[in-house]
């Protein structure tokens, strides 16, 4: 019988039910195979949704979680008339949903009288404006190439405008190999000038994908973007019906990063080289060009100064590397005016001075623009105040510094509050999913970082057979890192490495917590002799994209990973065989934020090391572990070069982590007689 459109929603978890079933509506789809777990967690997600109430659900792997939070949000979107964002952090997942997930339910919708009126459902994905091509700036760009460009960068003009010709979605993305930064800053959405009102015309890409959004079902966005919205005051007010949109229907998929998310869109950051180049926007003193070479400008507008801002800009940044950097890479501020604050008032001199010419500029889109400047330069200023003053109470700063650039860094200690306002205290429904959001058997610890004690919780396992198709080993006589210098032996942990990866049929993902064991690592890998020639992919020396691709298509390869490779990577089958965790990933206690953290926890009489770094480090090892197994036919062998994992009394939490009931024992000595006969008897 077909459900009317008026339908009340509590009748929607009685829907999923018939669904997810074991012979219920989804049975229609090619390879649909009923998952008592699917089926619990849509009857979840649905309740949430009917209810408008919090929910956090831990998915194993293999639980088909996607499946279940679109198909009841989207028979919600399209019977209630209630938009459902889906926030993701990995784009592999947002393809997944775009190129997958959404076809299938369509499908399935179609196949199905009782669901017919749904399967005309619309669906947009919604990214930041600087990832979008303005047409209406490439041609402003176009026609001021002169004053804008150097020879080099015209030609990459000229690349980009080929490329739009035949783009459909003016994605940078699509754009191979990435273009120019500088270039691209010209001609991107980013920009007041791209508007409804300028770019009228149907051309423009980002206009094209508001509109979309603005009349779809289903949007889909990153984490990223949710949070640096939601702190730009997008979200309605407090207690409000809606999140994002006027009584939408939140889902945050990867949920396990929105504490790390969270901090880094509420927090500020502002780099040595992002601040000149944004200041070289404006007037570069050595190519002779910018935004004041533009439309006669020039000639009004005083060179010397902004090269005097560009001048002041530097040597503030060169004395903060000199003063306080030194050999360390990270310091923690602790004083206010750590630095002389001259510079606040140059940039504030410059923001006049843009202002004066935006009320005096030949057009009203140059007046845009100029305008455009002027709040980036008052935006600059304004934070970098923030962080000279320590403004802010519950955050924490700090400096760092890199090869090239130096960088001032703010987030808060402590985002619970702020999710809570803005998620939590809405009268719209939020459910938050992950393989892994629990710690100790529980959810208490998560739910409190994110500020949602009021959600209810379920943890549902994988339904896959790990205690067949998975083996388990620890290497018991590793050293423990060094105290002094945090570093692991990296000659025998390559050693290590080198042999399991020659006993491996398939690819071998190797996960570290730090960038310097991994590059002593590769080093002596790629001049391994018994590895035959056997790819060698290490981290930052191919984009992450390419990097994945390139070891999934191998199919024996060896990828080489830290914090990025932990979360995300999926590749099923013999390419990915064994995974090998260096270190358990605690997180590293002398930064500043995980140490403004472990000082409050510690201030309100709790141990720091039981509330924050042992939960963090589980659900991290969890992820890391879980690359390891991604279909039901999936096999494979997880190796653990940390011998605290038995030595030490927090051990047992790893191990009681880990989905097999048989861990087997060895070290550097015996691999041929521990390893090999379990690895044979897997594959038997």
């Amino acid at each position: 019988m077909q459900i009317s459109c008026d339908t009340d929603k509590f009748e929607l978890p009685a829907l999923c039910e018939k669904i997810f079933r074991e012979g219920g509506y989804a049975s229609v789809l090619p390879n649909f195979e009923h998952r008592p777990e699917q089926e619990k967690m849509a009857l979840y997600c649905a309740q949430s949704m009917a209810s408008d109430s919090a929910l956090l659900f831990e998915a194993g792997t293999g639980v088909g979680k996607s499946m279940a939070y679109l198909v009841p949000g989207i028979i919600a979107a399209v019977r209630f008339n209630r938009q459902l964002v889906v926030s993701t952090h990995t784009i592999a997942l947002q393809r997944q949903i775009l190129e997958k997930d959404l076809p299938r339910i369509r499908l399935m919708f179609s196949a199905c009288e009782a669901l017919s009126d749904c399967s005309g459902f619309k669906e947009s994905i919604l990214l930041g404006r600087a990832n979008y091509l303005c047409p209406g700036r490439l041609k402003r760009a176009l026609a001021e190439r002169r004053e804008l460009f150097n020879t080099a960068e015209a030609d990459e003009l000229d690349r980009i405008a080929a490329w739009a010709m035949k783009t459909s979605t003016g994605l940078v993305d699509e754009l191979n190999p990435p273009p120019n930064p500088d270039v691209w800053s010209w001609v991107c959405a980013d920009s007041s000038s791209c508007s409804p009102k300028n770019c009228s015309d149907g051309l423009c890409f980002y206009q094209n994908a508001r509109r979309n959004v603005a009349g779809a079902d289903v949007v889909i966005l990153n984490h990223s973007l949710l949070f640096s919205l939601l702190n730009a005051g997008l979200g309605l007010e407090e207690g409000g019906s809606g999140i994002l949109f006027p009584d939408d229907m939140l889902v945050i998929d990867e949920a396990h990063l929105v504490p790390d998310s969270a901090s880094e869109a509420f927090g500020l950051s502002l780099s040595s080289a992002g601040v000149s180049r944004e200041i070289r926007r404006i007037y570069d003193p050595v190519k002779k060009r910018g935004l004041i070479t533009r439309e006669g400008m020039a000639e009004h507008f005083d060179r010397s100064f902004v090269a005097g801002v560009l001048s002041a800009s530097e040597e503030f940044f060169s004395r903060v590397r000199e003063t306080y950097l030194g050999g360390r890479d990270t310091v923690r501020l602790s004083s206010e005016a750590w630095a002389d604050p001259d510079f606040l008032g140059k940039l504030e001199s410059l923001a006049s001075l843009l202002d004066t010419f935006a009320q005096n500029a030949k057009s009203e889109k140059l007046s845009v623009e100029i305008r455009d400047y002027k709040r980036t330069v008052l935006g600059i200023k304004n934070s970098l105040e923030e962080c000279l003053f320590l403004s802010d109470s519950n955050s924490v700063y700090w400096l760092e510094r890199n090869e090239r650039s130096v960088r001032v860094n703010s987030a808060p200690i402590d985002v619970s509050g702020i999710l809570r306002r803005l998620l939590f205290s809405r009268a719209s429904p939020v459910v938050m999913t992950s393989a892994t959001l629990a710690a100790f058997s529980g959810m208490e610890d998560f739910a409190e970082r994110v500020g949602a004690e009021c959600a209810q919780s379920c943890v549902c396992a994988s339904p896959f057979n790990y205690e067949k198709n998975m083996r388990v080993f620890v290497q018991t006589d590793s050293l423990e890192p060094d105290k002094s210098t945090k570093k692991l032996d990296a000659r025998g942990i390559s050693c290590v490495i080198e042999k399991l990866c020659s006993i491996s049929r398939g690819g071998t993902l190797v996960l570290f917590t730090s960038y310097s064991d991994m590059n002593a690592a590769a080093d002596y890998l790629l001049k391994s002799k018994l590895l035959n020639g056997r790819r060698v992919i290490v981290q930052g020396r191919l984009s992450r994209g390419e990097a994945a691709r390139v070891f999934s298509e191998a199919g024996n390869a060896i990828l080489l990973g830290t914090d990025t490779f932990w979360t995300g990577i999926d590749v099923p089958g013999d390419a990915l065989s064994q995974v090998i965790i260096t270190r358990l990933p605690f997180e590293n206690i002398s930064h500043p934020l995980v140490e403004a953290r472990m000082e409050r926890v510690q201030a309100a009489g709790e141990n720091p090391f039981a509330k924050i770094s042992l939960p963090a480090a589980l659900i991290k090892f969890r992820q890391g572990m879980g690359r390891l197994i991604r279909s039901s036919s999936d096999r494979g062998a997880l190796y653990i070069l940390d011998s605290r994992i038995v030595s030490k009394s927090y051990g047992r939490n790893f191990r009681d982590a880990i989905p097999v009931s048989k861990i087997v024992r060895f070290s550097s000595k015996n691999i041929d007689e521990c390893v090999i006969p379990e690895i044979c008897q897997l594959y038997s």
